[in-house]
């Protein structure tokens, strides 16, 4: 009977066996460099979309531009055409269908407006240009697909413009047809029959103010002080004169050194005489 306490309680105070949890076999651990790989691939999910989309509408802004362009010079065209057109006819009916013409033709040599333009090229209306007396404006509306639709918005509206002159002439109903023209400048007195006329020549020459008294110009007269740049009693130094002119000048930039010779009609010249050398040559060739 004692041996078998004995025995049991050696038994008693073995150590406790520590407990060995086993992973159950369906149940595996999650690798770090997984978790990390979904996380790659979740944020690629959003932002290639993102990314995509953003490209797309820079080339589709690009090839808005290119519609555009297309279309501004169908309207150029027509415009030059129309605007010839003017000159045998001044019927606004007439004019309109002849821009009509022109600018389908043109319009029909380029691909982009049909894909681009809500409607294709017949979705281009040009009612809104007008055909006044002298001018001709032409204006081309029309709307063009968005790729993507923002706001319930899926297309924009575009205008484009066009001016022209029409060919029709000064449009002075006959008066002052067959007018002769004459050259004139700012400060002269008499007007010009030829654009070489001497007197609209100006060759400067810089003398001595010692030398003044014996020069003469071409047409034997004397040179008298520039009421603009001479000084009283200034004769020292360098002056300039010219070959027909009757001053002398202590200054380049003096505005009887300069010369701005306009072309304008004989009604215009503001009672100006004529110049004595080149009219009398002109007489001469005449006659």
């Amino acid at each position: 009977m004692s041996f078998y306490i004995q025995d049991h309680l050696s038994l008693t105070n073995k150590p406790f066996p520590k407990t060995v949890k086993k992973t159950p076999p369906n149940c595996k651990k999650t690798l770090l460099c997984t978790r990390l790989s979904a996380s790659y691939t979740l944020e690629a999910a959003v932002v290639l979309p993102l990314l995509a989309g953003f490209f797309a509408s820079i080339l589709f802004f690009f090839r808005v531009l290119q519609v555009q362009t297309q279309v501004q010079e169908a309207l150029i065209y027509a415009g030059r055409k129309t605007a010839c057109e003017a000159c045998v006819t001044d019927s606004t009916v007439v004019l309109r269908a002849s821009t009509e013409a022109y600018f389908r033709r043109e319009l029909s040599q380029y691909e982009q407006a049909g894909k681009y333009i809500k409607g294709g090229a017949a979705g281009i209306s040009l009612l809104g240009s007008e055909f006044s007396d002298c001018e001709l404006h032409l204006q081309a509306d029309y709307r063009i697909h968005l790729p993507i639709a923002f706001f319930a918005v899926k297309d924009i509206r575009v205008s484009q413009n066009c001016q022209n002159r029409k060919w029709t002439g000064d449009g002075d109903d006959g008066q002052g047809r067959g007018e002769d023209y004459v050259y004139v400048t700012e400060y002269g007195s008499v007007y010009h029959r030829q654009r070489t006329c001497p007197y609209l020549e100006l060759s400067i020459q810089a003398v001595s103010a010692g030398d003044l008294g014996g020069l003469r110009n071409k047409d034997g007269h004397k040179y008298y002080a520039c009421p603009d740049c001479v000084a009283e009693n200034s004769s020292v130094g360098t002056i300039y004169i010219t070959d027909y002119g009757t001053c002398y000048h202590k200054s380049l930039s003096c505005s009887g050194l300069k010369r701005t010779v306009y072309l304008v009609p004989m009604s215009e010249t503001g009672g100006k005489g004529a110049c004595s050398r080149c009219s009398a040559g002109e007489e001469k060739n005449r006659e």
